[in-house]
């Protein structure tokens, strides 16, 4: 009888068992539908880097190759923190093992393609640091010149000045932005002294849950999916999450991830207002209007390290606005529909303001005028454009050029008396020469100097180039006419022991000054424009009006102001 029981209790054990068995098989090869593989779904974010050994040494990290030629984003793998690159990616829960109660919490995703630069042989590698060694140094070649044009704008202006306050800024990011690129070259430097480099892939990843981020740890890969397990942490909440939902999402195949989701919908992120946007173009950040484009303030930075910060209007620069870009000059002015208008500046009395006269001061036809020395003042800066004028115009003359020679045969009957003057009442003065095409430029300055004054305090000597088309074609075309300002200027200097300047319109920078690169480099200019925005050019005087008066001379006269604050 015992037996018999016995043995009906192991065949309703094993009935059972058989039972279950073949519900467990019915259950597990059922397929899963759409909308529970759409309800299983859930993000998973990975953060990768690129690890440069040296000797099997890590040197440094860099966030992503930009093809097989540069790297983004260096830092030091040891002390820096690297902004990796993150991407967002879709994952689905799946059961590692189905048998054991416990194998929740792992995921699948789509395997990832490993950048070949983790294949490069040492030969490709170091090709790839040289290539890199040699942009950084470019970029800091750029960013010299970017600095000797910031630290110019300082120098002739004020913090009183429309933008002055944004140069500053860039100039205090560029700093940053060298001593950056600078560790960054010793560091490339340095893994260029290993005999055998390779790089390899760091990659995390993490699971992106109403919990938080929860790191994962990739277990099993094959060519189309990688499996992904969580990684345990010490918060109990993410313990609870990885053996508790995980267990029962793997129990309940794809039920738990839509209770997932929904715990997420009962937990919604607060909204927030960000004005930074990133496209193809570049980085904006700043207020837009209602078809989200730039429109108010904001400041933008291109790919190709454009930058520009100030005023928009509906997607185009407008209003006042400083750009740099990466081989050109600083701009800061004024601009309309995306075109640089010009720099206009506030004419107050702190400004250094000054006058260049010859006869034309003294002879009003058949009468002559003295100047009457003690007394002048700037009274009009013209009419001839508009200008941005604070307060009354009652300005003291601070320097006077007086027109010596001209040619080989011209020379001025008054200048040694307004010399003379010039000095004696307190005036920095300074003698020019008008050039002439019909002779050369090194007898033209032998002439200058035989019948020119130059004194301790005295201003540098101009060389004032004014031909016409007409005239440079018969000198033999502009290269022949440079020939002989560079005579001019070299003989000039190497007798006076100072660098001339040269005075040119405005119409010959745009036709002419860029045929002779050596000169604009070499010389500060002075130069007559008789707009209302300042010259795009670096310069040392701007005769801004040829009109303006001033008490204690008769007629227009030629008013100029300094380019900075202090002449010393």
């Amino acid at each position: 009888m015992k037996l018999r029981t016995k043995h009906i209790f192991f065949f309703i054990l094993l009935l059972f068992l058989l039972t279950v068995l073949a519900a467990w098989s019915v259950w597990y090869f059922k397929p899963v539908t759409e909308e529970e593989a759409v309800a299983s779904d859930v993000a998973v974010i990975t953060e990768t880097r690129y690890i440069v050994m040296a000797d099997s040494v890590d040197v440094f990290a860099f966030s992503a190759p930009r093809g097989d030629t540069l790297l983004n984003d260096i830092v030091d793998v040891k002390h820096d923190i690297l902004t990796k690159e993150r991407s967002r990616v879709s994952a689905q829960w799946v059961r590692r093992w189905n048998l054991l109660p416990y194998s929740g919490g792992t995921l699948a995703v789509e395997a990832f393609d490993t950048a070949k630069v983790t294949s490069f042989s040492h030969d490709k590698v170091l090709a790839l640091l040289r290539r890199e060694a040699q942009h950084l140094n470019y970029l800091l070649q750029l960013a010299d010149a970017q600095r000797k044009d910031i630290d110019y704008f300082t120098k002739t202006h004020t913090v009183t000045d429309n933008g002055f306050d944004i140069v500053s800024r860039y100039g205090e990011e560029l700093t940053i932005a060298e001593d950056s690129v600078t560790r960054c070259v010793a560091l490339v430097e340095k893994a260029l002294c290993g005999k055998r480099l390779q790089i390899r892939l760091d990659r995390r990843y993490y699971l992106n849950s109403y919990l938080g981020q929860i790191e994962c740890v990739a277990t099993e890969s094959n060519d189309s999916t990688l499996t992904l397990r969580m990684k345990p942490t010490e918060r109990q909440e993410e313990v609870e999450l990885e053996q508790g939902i995980g267990a029962h999402i793997a129990h309940s195949r794809f039920t738990a991830a839509s209770s997932l989701a929904r715990l997420i919908k009962r937990r919604p992120k607060p909204m927030s207002f960000f004005l930074t946007a990133v496209d193809s173009a570049g980085t904006y950040t700043g207020k837009r209007d209602s078809v989200n484009q730039p429109h108010g303030y904001g400041r933008f930075v291109s790919p190709q390290g454009e930058f520009y910060e100030g005023e928009w209007v509906h997607g185009k620069r407008e209003g006042v606005g400083f750009t740099m870009i990466p081989g050109k000059r600083l701009l800061l002015g004024e601009w309309k529909a995306d075109r640089f208008l010009g720099e206009r500046i506030t004419y107050t009395p702190e400004r250094i303001y000054g006058i260049d006269i010859s006869r034309f001061q003294h002879e009003d036809g058949r009468k002559r005028y003295n100047i009457d020395w003690r007394n002048l003042r700037i009274t009009s800066l013209g009419k001839l454009s508009k200008k941005k004028i604070d307060g009354t115009v009652n300005y003291p003359v601070r320097f006077v050029y007086i027109k010596s020679t001209e040619g080989v045969t011209v020379k001025s009957n008054y200048y040694a008396a307004d010399y003379v003057s010039a000095r004696k009442y307190g005036y920095r003065t300074g003698a020019y020469h008008f050039f002439s095409i019909s002779s050369s430029g090194a007898k033209q300055a032998e002439y200058f100097l035989k019948n020119s004054r130059y004194q301790r305090g005295d201003l540098p000597p101009v060389l004032d180039v004014e031909p016409t088309d007409a005239q440079i074609r018969r000198a033999g075309g502009i290269d022949a006419v440079f020939r002989n300002v560079r005579d001019w200027l070299r003989v000039v200097e190497q007798r006076r022991g100072v660098r001339p300047i040269l005075y040119i319109s405005q119409s010959f920078v745009n036709k002419y000054l860029s045929k002779a690169p050596d000169i604009k480099k070499k010389y500060e200019v002075w130069i007559a424009r008789y707009g209302e925005y300042k010259p795009d050019v670096h310069l040392v005087y701007w005769q801004l009006s040829p009109d303006g008066r001033v008490n204690g001379i008769h007629g227009d006269v030629d008013i100029n102001v300094y380019n900075g604050f202090s002449m010393n």
